[in-house]
């Protein structure tokens, strides 16, 4: 029979300890895979099942709290080697989750520019000389309004605005300081198009522009209807089970689909913004602009939230690229009336094909 341990016993006493640890080291790599499988839900299932489509348009900040709450218990000494789940798992929250983009250092490459303004204006809320003011103190050489109406001609219409060109088609107006060859409204349905195509002469080329705006999710999330949450989750399991969140997803689909397929066949440099509602990270972005670059991500600094305007958590508006082209700025401007933020992005001919 073997001797009783002391109830001293250093075994005794590391005993508690290892057990704790193991807990620790199952939270933290618990919270780690967590986050892993939100990326990969985002990616490559995303808009195709509703709950995940749910978890897309939901702030993404709280995902960082259990790691925050181990990183104490990993700062004591013996459990240093914690840190390494934990900044990993904070990496993976700050860069593919919540979309983290840090400065590029690298030099602007010569030539001229094309400064170009996108803004949902919440059908032109701001009103004339709001958005007049928005404009000028801007100074951009394109402006691409989605959801607006005729008061954006208004607003862009006298002083600081001589020699412009501008048009409005639709919930779209395309408005320039260098001359607008043609417009065409695109996409489906063809009652209420989801964009406008524009061939812009620049100083940096000819540009086939897209200002686009296809259909957004909330009702396939609820956020239409004004009733609890409990509720809400009730709707959309019946509305799941009828189908019908499937055709809406199915929908916005074909109508992104149809605005990338028109912009393949552009024959100048190719440039795409607008409010994209699509969330950072979702399938329908990488399946259909993966092609086109980023000029947030190419450019700009930090989250670049721009939905909703007074508490941004989502990056819905965006400016893309085609080849030729790149970004060497990026700005999301200060709120104004609609519930979007504007961006403004710095465009040049790239020195190389990409």
């Amino acid at each position: 029979m073997a001797p009783a341990t002391p109830a001293g016993d250093p075994e005794t006493k590391r005993s508690p300890e290892r057990l704790r640890l193991l807990i620790l080291w199952i939270a933290a790599l618990t919270w780690l895979g967590a986050l892993a499988c939100l990326v990969a839900l985002f990616r490559f299932v995303g808009e195709t099942a509703w709950p995940v489509v749910l978890l897309m348009y939901l702030p993404r900040h709280a995902w960082v709290l259990p790691g925050l709450a181990l990183l104490p218990f990993a700062l004591r000494r013996g459990r240093r080697m914690l840190i390494w789940p934990l900044a990993l798992g904070a990496l993976v929250w700050l860069f593919p989750l919540m979309g983290f983009v840090l400065p590029r250092l690298a030099p602007p490459p010569p030539g001229p520019t094309l400064r170009v303004l996108s803004y949902n204006t919440l059908h032109a809320a701001d009103g004339a000389e709001r958005l007049r003011e928005l404009i000028l103190v801007s100074q951009p050489d394109m402006v691409l309004l989605q959801w607006t109406s005729h008061v954006a001609e208004e607003a862009m219409r006298g002083p600081g605005f001589e020699g412009w060109t501008v048009r409005r088609d639709g919930q779209f107006t395309v408005a320039s300081r260098f001359p607008i060859l043609s417009t065409e409204a695109i996409g489906i349905p063809a009652d209420f198009r989801p964009a406008v195509h524009a061939i812009v002469d620049t100083p940096i080329g000819r540009v086939d522009v897209y200002s686009i705006r296809p259909k957004s999710a909330r009702e396939e999330i609820g956020a239409t209807h004004r009733r609890g949450l409990r509720q809400r989750i009730r709707d959309l399991v019946a509305e799941a089970r009828t189908g019908r969140l499937a055709e809406m997803a199915s929908f916005r689909e074909a109508q992104i689909r149809s605005i990338v397929e028109e912009a393949g066949k552009a024959r100048h440099l190719v440039l795409i913004a607008g409010d994209t509602n699509l969330p950072g990270g979702s399938l329908f972005s990488h399946r259909y602009f993966g092609a086109f670059q980023d000029a947030f991500a190419e450019a700009g600094l930090g989250f670049g939230f721009t939905h909703p305007a007074k508490l941004p958590w989502m990056r819905l508006d965006r400016v893309m690229l085609g080849p030729g082209l790149e970004a060497i700025s990026f700005r999301v401007l200060p709120r104004c009336a609609s519930s979007h933020r504007a961006v403004l992005a710095e465009i040049v001919r790239s020195p190389s094909p990409r």
